[in-house]
């Protein structure tokens, strides 16, 4: 399975990150520096719109760039932790939104920053048992979640979903997924929608972690890093991927490390916000990439994927 297409839904309305750290007792100068070491300025925001019509009007969105892009998709697979309804899952009405066939296989995942990954894991899968196209929506409207949230967590989390499309070749899907419960609540978020955060424990797990994954990944396989076009790392924040990346010593020449300083962390859907402000994406051909995922559950994991463009393309709705 190859990547073929990328769009990034995001609402039109955005927060100002200073304004908010300012209107919340913070000097300006303190909010200056918070926004240099986040990375993140701004922050989408599509509150009260709900995770379901803003799919759906992304979705709308998207078949006006080509009538046939959604079109013989045989599988759903949706990641989220903000839905706003239970039953019926959005894959199942996406698949009827979209008058997909009745066999076409749908599931919501209830996950996180990881989620992206695992997304392609079950795509892997449903790969070897003859699916040939398949959709991922993923993403949070994390305005919901962060009402009643502090300030220096609410800041870094924005609204916005990513949706993409696999198809089928004979190119690998590679995937290695890991998961350490957070029994000390890490990152959890109540019923009454205030998510919380540790940041200390949050930045060593990731510091420590993810590189460890990414070499063990090379070490097994024989690879290089450097063997890939691309390293798409969850867009935490600057500081979390800026750490990373000096671990490893790499930085990507197609486009920043981190570049999702205009609307922040959207969760699973950061990795597909990420390939979307690629410039010219479509132009450049075959690529590999290495797309990592890592955060709330906890989990972490990774995807050795082909990527081979036809549209990547940003959205507002």
């Amino acid at each position: 399975m190859k990547l073929t297409n990328n769009f990034l839904l995001l609402p039109r309305e955005s927060l100002d990150v200073s304004q908010l750290l300012v209107d919340s007792g913070r000097s300006h100068n303190d909010a200056s520096k918070t926004v240099s070491t986040t990375g993140i300025s701004s922050i989408s925001y599509a509150f009260p719109k709900l995770l379901t019509e803003f799919i759906f009007e992304g979705l709308i969105e998207i078949q006006k760039t080509s009538s046939d892009i959604l079109s013989d998709i045989d599988a759903v697979i949706v990641v989220s932790q903000s839905y706003d309804q239970r039953i019926p899952t959005i894959s199942a009405r996406i698949q009827k939104k979209l008058n997909l066939s009745a066999d076409t296989f749908c599931i919501d995942v209830m996950d996180g920053c990881s989620g992206y990954i695992k997304a392609l894991r079950i795509t892997s899968m449903l790969a070897s048992k003859g699916h040939k196209k398949v959709l991922i929506v993923a993403g949070d409207l994390h305005s919901i979640m962060t009402l009643e949230a502090d300030i220096g967590t609410k800041i870094l989390f924005g609204d916005g979903v990513s949706v993409t499309i696999l198809e089928a070749d004979d190119s690998a899907l590679d995937t290695r997924i890991f998961n350490d419960g957070d029994n000390n609540n890490v990152i959890s978020c109540s019923i009454q929608n205030s998510l919380n955060m540790n940041g200390f424990e949050v930045f060593r797990f990731t510091k420590n972690t993810v590189p460890q994954l990414i070499s063990s990944y090379l070490e097994e396989t024989g690879k290089s890093l450097h063997a890939y076009d691309m390293l798409a790392l969850h867009q935490a924040s600057k500081l979390i991927v800026s750490a990373i990346c000096n671990t490893l010593k790499y930085k990507n020449t197609l486009g920043e490390d981190f570049s999702c300083g205009d609307f922040g962390n959207i969760g699973s859907g950061s990795i597909g916000a990420w390939l979307s402000n690629i410039s010219q994406l479509e132009k450049k051909g075959k690529l590999n990439m290495l797309a990592v995922g890592f955060g709330s559950g906890l989990s972490w994991g990774l995807a050795s994927v082909v990527v081979d463009i036809q549209k990547n393309k940003v959205i507002y709705v």
